[in-house]
């Protein structure tokens, strides 16, 4: 990695926002000129990840809160918080996005809390693994060609509660990592910077993680839980 203006770490590669691409180097030049008080450039900044912050909340508000809020009311205080904090940021040393993410699942823990459950630990284990039914399907599709179709059948077969039964069998960061890439499109090395891993650790992780959740659905009915639910 290497160090911005302002000595945060940037990845040398683009990030990918629908039709454009956002460099490394334009949201550093942005980053320098919003931290300095140029409220256009703050804006701006912030206006280029709304789309994956707004993606984000829709995977992990479930029917609990989504009947209360609006997704893009989250990211809408996301961004407002942001914004009134960016000259945190250099002392953060995380990528751009996973500094607001973080703000993010912040929100929506105290959404949680407030709206859904009294219980703090409750809205610690929400703010990590409560999804939406739409967000169980789309991780269905998603794993389906990696688990030989399993996964994709059991949508067919209406058995979603199934795979969220297998998926809540998994440890807390292997289910956390599959959410991060396949239903928020994460890359690699923001995940293994959000969860403080290598890239090959967040790649093994994966890769047990898909291959647990297939041995999970294979097994009868009347099988045995997994012995183990290590890394």
């Amino acid at each position: 990695m290497q160090r911005n203006a302002i000595g945060s770490p940037f990845f040398t590669r683009v990030e990918s926002r629908g039709d454009s691409i956002v460099t490394d180097s334009s949201v550093t030049r942005l980053l320098r000129r919003a931290t300095s008080g140029e409220r256009r450039a703050a804006d701006r900044l912030l206006a280029r990840y709304r789309d994956r912050l707004n993606l984000m909340v829709k995977v992990h508000m479930d029917h609990r809160l989504a009947g209360r809020l609006d997704a893009s009311d989250v990211v809408q205080d996301t961004l407002l918080r942001a914004a009134q904090r960016l000259t945190e940021f250099d002392k953060a040393c995380v990528p751009f996005y996973v500094w607001l993410r973080q703000i993010a699942r912040d929100r929506l823990s105290e959404l949680y809390e407030r709206h859904v459950s009294t219980k703090k630990r409750s809205v610690l284990r929400e703010q990590v693994w409560g999804l939406s039914q739409d967000s169980m399907a789309r991780m269905a599709i998603q794993l389906g060609g990696a688990t030989g179709g399993l996964i994709e059948g059991a949508i067919k077969k209406e058995m979603l509660q199934r795979l969220h039964q297998a998926l809540d069998q998994l440890p807390d960061q292997q289910r956390e990592i599959l959410v991060m890439r396949h239903l928020e499109q994460m890359k690699v090395a923001e995940i293994a910077v959000a969860c403080g891993l290598s890239e090959s650790a967040v790649k093994m992780r994966q890769l047990r993680g898909v291959e647990r959740l297939r041995k999970i659905l294979c097994r009868d009915d009347s099988g045995s839980r997994p012995s183990s639910r290590g890394p």
